[in-house]
């Protein structure tokens, strides 16, 4: 029977005629039933408009198909492509189509101002007529990753037969009034129709839009085209649509394509300044796999307002029997090589479970579940060349393809012994172009925790720092370099303390102390780009405790605080030195550590220092005294 109804998702991107160009994905947002048990047979499917008269006149919508046996909550679930923003847009609007009237509800989740169902703010009043329902954000801010949209949520349910609900264009704005404009489309499912090329009434080839037979490889995508090749169809049985392409720079049209044969692939755009073009792909499609073909159109340039295509092109046509072709992702852009799978490995760092006494190298093993194998482990052990460091190759997916999955001791789901136990969350990873590698530690890279402690009693006693008035905090990689909301307290004016929990084991942490959150040269820990603290986090509970600015200064102990002093602080032209004890060396250096004063064999007593003729500016002054002990403070030239 012949199809009249071509479905052909569309979805147009052009940014600049250097980017690629988008021309079909054949993807919606995803439309994810939320059902109730097995005795709930509703479906989700994009259809023709049923009734495009009125407030909607589109030819695509939604159409939820209501068994009466569902849920009150029936209807779908999306994670959207590109989150939402309800900062300043603040109301959803949909239209709905529905035979009967009961209360409409849309809900946003995952944001950081928590989730919200909302109903319609106006009841449904209409019928067998499209309404458009309003649904009041207004007290949420931020960014949403996922809506739901309940149609019909009667509760208890009552229906004593299966209805049809059909909805359209759900959009984004901050104008609660009914009928104004989107400034944000979520989705409005237009789909273009596809035109047939075929030959007369005894081809009976049709397209549909269905979901993908065998997800993987270079098209992990959820939707597909259908084509249903007659056997007695035309040579050039295929479509056209009014789907505008330019080739100025962009030259060359992929399609993904799956074929049961080995037969001739054509693309052709129509309608340019230099008429049309039609050219084959660069190399021969294999059977029964994903594979991209790849149309080159280098020898024109300019826009073409039609597009064609071809799976087939056999001539003459020698089938015997109808066959089954997919295709999928046609994408115009400047690279003439076909997409390729990209190999994937997984490393994970079982050290931390081996110190705890919870894996043993020797007996026991690490094995990987998930989307990756149907979150059976078999045959996904993993090997290690020590006993730490496990790892699996898996072979190669496509660029954008998103792994689940969760690494497992011995095979088990045991919360003992299984990653983020207890239906916590799973692994993820994007895959990238080339080799991919994957590493972890396991079980969420185990989280361990740090207490610092630092000594200001040093900086104190050079009144560098104020007990009273000043405060120390910590700005590193483990807090993004912001010291904000990482401030130490203290027990007494001199040491103070942070705890720093979910940190993870094995890590290197780079960090300063910083006083009053200041990263000026006179206060900050090792300035002007000088070295970082840095600390391996080791399993547990550990404690990381120094005295301030210990690294530059080169504190080894305090035992020439209190017996040396040095006025005035910063200073003009003279520098005061007051000592308790004798002094082997003092020795003032600048910033990049050239020695500008050096003397030996000061006395216990009082000395003078001209230094008047340094620049202004931070220097450090080190005392050693006959021990070696040292003491380095930081003197300001004004």
């Amino acid at each position: 029977m012949k199809r009249k109804l071509l479905i052909f998702l569309t979805f147009m991107l052009i940014a600049g005629f250097s980017r690629a160009q988008v021309v079909s994905d054949f993807e919606s947002i995803p439309l994810n039933l939320m059902l109730g048990g097995v005795d709930d047979l509703s479906t989700m499917s994009v259809v023709p408009n049923p009734d495009m008269s009125g407030i909607n006149t589109s030819y695509y919508v939604g159409k939820f198909v209501r068994d009466k046996d569902g849920v009150p909550w029936g209807g779908f679930w999306s994670q959207l492509p590109a989150d939402i923003d309800v900062t300043v847009n603040k109301y959803v609007h949909v239209k709905i189509w529905k035979p009967r009237i009961s209360p409409v509800k849309f809900k946003l989740e995952g944001g950081a101002a928590g989730n919200l169902e909302a109903p319609s703010m106006a009841a449904q009043a209409t019928t067998g007529a499209w309404e458009e329902m309003v649904f009041d954000f207004t007290t949420l801010t931020g960014t949403y990753p996922k809506v739901a949209f309940m149609p019909d949520f009667e509760d208890p349910l009552t229906l004593t037969s299966d209805i049809e609900i059909y909805f359209d264009d759900i959009i984004l704005n901050n104008d609660p009034a009914v009928g104004s404009a989107a400034l944000t489309t979520i989705e409005n499912f237009e789909i273009i129709p596809l035109n047939m090329m075929y030959g007369g009434t005894t081809d009976s080839s049709y397209f549909q839009l269905v979901a993908n037979p065998a997800p993987g490889g270079i098209n992990p995508s959820t939707h597909v085209i259908k084509y249903s090749r007659d056997k007695d169809g035309v040579p050039w049985g295929g479509f056209y649509s009014a789907t505008p392409v330019d080739v100025t720079t962009n030259k060359y049209m992929h399609v993904k394509v799956w074929k049961p044969r080995v037969s001739p692939i054509k693309f052709k755009i129509e309608g340019g300044l230099t008429g049309n073009y039609e050219t084959v792909s660069s190399t021969p499609n294999t059977i029964g796999v994903w594979e991209d073909m790849v149309f080159d159109f280098s020898t024109q340039t300019g826009a073409f307002p039609i597009i064609a295509f071809m799976p087939d092109f056999e001539d003459p046509l020698t089938l015997t029997s109808d066959i089954v072709i997919y295709f999928d992702d046609i994408i115009l852009n400047n690279d003439p090589i076909p997409a390729v799978t990209n190999a994937v490995t997984l490393n994970v760092n079982m050290a931390y479970w081996r110190d705890l006494g919870l894996f043993n190298p020797g007996t026991d093993f690490v094995d990987v579940a998930g989307t990756i194998n149907g979150w059976d482990g078999t045959n996904s052990h993993l090997t290690t060349t020590n006993d730490s460091i496990y790892s699996i190759a898996l072979g190669d997916y496509n660029v954008g393809d998103v792994l689940e999955f969760k690494f497992r001791i011995n095979g088990s789901w045991n919360d003992a012994t299984c990653e983020f136990p207890s239906g916590g969350p799973n692994r993820f990873y994007t895959v990238v172009a080339g080799a991919n590698n994957f590493k972890g530690w396991y079980n969420n890279d185990s989280l361990c925790i740090v207490n610092f402690a630092v000594n200001m009693s040093i900086y104190k006693e050079m009144g560098i720092f104020f007990p009273a008035t000043d405060y120390v905090d910590i700005a590193g990689n483990l807090n993004g370099w912001n010291g904000a909301n990482h401030h130490l307290t203290t027990v007494n004016d001199s040491i103070y303390t942070i705890t720093v929990d979910s940190l993870m084991y094995g890590s290197e942490l780079q960090f300063k102390f910083r006083i009053n959150g200041s990263w000026s040269d006179a206060t900050c820990e090792f300035p002007s780009g000088g070295p970082n603290r840095v600390y391996a986090v080791p399993a547990g509970t550990s404690l990381y405790s120094v005295y301030y600015n210990d690294q530059t200064v080169g504190i080894n102990e305090p035992s020439l605080a209190g017996k040396l002093e040095v006025y005035p602080n910063p200073t003009g032209n003279v520098l005061n030195i007051i000592s308790t004890i004798d002094i082997s060396n003092v020795v003032i250096t600048n910033m990049v550590g050239q020695q500008v004063v050096s003397f030996e064999n000061m006395v216990a007593g009082t000395k003078s220092i001209d230094v008047s003729n340094l620049n202004n500016g931070l220097y450090f002054i080190t005392f050693t005294e006959k021990s070696g002990n040292q003491l380095t403070q930081k003197l300001i030239k004004n």
